[in-house]
């Protein structure tokens, strides 16, 4: 691959879109799952709403590790060393469980305090409990899964790994569908999440045997120092921004409880749909970082530069279209998602005041994941932090009361704007100093230290 092949909008298109239709379905099914739960009842929902920040700690985890497969497998395959790929996914997943299975102990040990934090109800604090330790389960699987697809993503493999993605969420969609028809509760939503997790998982390694011709490694596996070095220098980063999401949702969430359970779920609901539309802009932007990490595998890092250029003109036309029909429509879309009339209310007032500002946000997101996944990583933290810091701390001294809580939304509508101004041209004066990786730096596994494919 060229050069100029891997500068054009036609392959940054190629290579992006299918992960930004897979992470747009991921997102899609989020808000599917969110309004099957609310048909089981207000009980069911109000539980999902306060789990939400919770959640962000295992997409921490799960994501960090993602990326830095990713970026593994990328730089690999950039040097022409495909094969190097199965013994990268078993050495991040053997990471990955130990550090899921801790922090699962973890958060079921405080799980009384974290109720506490954002005021749970007695009523509700058992059901929360228990829905938690079911979490833990079902998203260890959903973890492997996610690595599956991560390498296949690396290996340049996108269209596949989106197809995959596909047969799992119409898996997990379908069986919580189902348990909503047979009345099984809020229970099926764990269930669902680790049957789709043991899919993925299944479908990626056969798809690594048959259609790649990729095996385990054979003889004795051992830690792979480069790939370790990786998880520091952008999985840390990576997951770092998550935990600053977890405890920001945290805060956000016990300020906005002074309203009631109607306006944490309207919140929750808003706050879900603004993911559903930003998301997509981080997985764009790790497709951008994928193909500049290939090139600055090959050492060629002009290359990166100019992908980078042009995946952010991509990024600012695309976002045109949700912030105008935003402004135009937050009324109906507040009643797409929520027949309960005083949630419906609460969703629409977040809508019409914050909504507009989704796409700065997105733009913002898809240049901090280039950072990070460039090796610009604790710069990304950094500003997440500022960001966050400055919304919360601005959002706590201007809510004092059930009224109040439309303050909040104004606060995080004008913080939005003022990051897409500070973000652009910080990523643009950054960009222009990459510089190609040292070799040892990829981390890859070597012959004579037991890994062969």
């Amino acid at each position: 691959m060229t050069a100029t092949t891997s500068d054009s909008y036609r392959r940054i298109l190629g290579v992006g879109t299918p992960m930004v239709l897979s992470s747009a379905a991921v997102m899609a099914a989020q808000l599917g799952v969110t309004a099957l739960i609310g048909a089981m009842g207000p009980s069911a929902l109000y539980v999902r709403s306060v789990y939400m920040p919770v959640s962000y700690l295992f997409i921490a985890v799960t994501t960090g590790l993602a990326v830095t497969l990713q970026v593994v497998v990328a730089r690999s395959t950039g040097r022409g060393e495909r094969a190097t790929a199965p013994g990268h996914l078993l050495h991040v997943a053997c990471i990955g469980v130990v550090l899921h299975l801790l922090l699962g102990v973890v958060l079921v040990t405080l799980g009384g305090p974290l109720a506490d934090a954002v005021h749970i109800p007695s009523g509700e604090r058992g059901a929360f409990l228990r829905f938690l330790a079911a979490m833990v389960v079902g998203t260890l699987f959903g973890l492997l899964g996610e690595l599956g697809s991560a390498t296949l993503r690396g290996l340049g493999r996108t269209t596949v790994a989106a197809g995959v993605t596909a047969v799992t969420l119409v898996v997990h969609l379908g069986l919580i569908v189902l348990g909503v028809l047979t009345h099984q509760g809020l229970w099926i939503v764990p269930v669902a999440a680790g049957s789709a997790g043991v899919l993925e998982i299944a479908l990626v390694l056969m798809l690594l045997a048959r259609r790649e011709g990729l095996r385990r490694p054979r003889g004795r596996l051992t830690p792979d120092r480069g790939t370790l070095s990786l998880v520091g220098t952008i999985g840390v980063p990576v997951s770092a921004s998550y935990l600053v999401l977890f405890l920001v949702s945290l805060l956000l969430l016990r300020i906005v409880s002074v309203g009631g359970p109607d306006v944490v779920a309207g919140f929750n609901l808003g706050y879900t749909l603004q993911s559903a539309l930003i998301v997509p802009a981080v997985a764009f932007g790790s497709a951008v970082a994928l193909l500049m990490n290939q090139r600055l595998g090959a050492a060629e890092p002009t290359a990166a530069r100019a992908l980078f250029h042009k995946g952010l003109r991509i990024t600012l036309v695309a976002y045109a279209v949700p912030t105008g029909v935003l402004l135009a429509a937050p009324d109906a879309l507040a009643a797409a998602l929520s027949t309960e009339p005083q949630v419906r209310e609460a969703l629409a007032e977040f809508l019409t005041v914050a909504g507009p500002a989704f796409g700065c946000t997105g733009v913002a997101l898809m240049v901090l994941t280039v950072l990070e996944q460039t090796g610009r990583g604790p710069l990304a933290v950094m500003l997440n932090v500022f960001y966050f810091a400055v919304v919360v701390a601005l959002g706590l001294n201007v809510v004092d009361g059930p009224g109040d809580v439309p303050r909040l939304y104004w606060v995080m509508c004008a913080a939005a704007a003022v990051a897409l101004a500070v973000v652009v041209p910080l990523g643009l004066r950054t960009a222009a100093r990459l510089r190609p990786p040292p070799a040892a730096t990829p981390g890859l596994p070597r012959p004579r230290r037991g890994v062969r494919p």
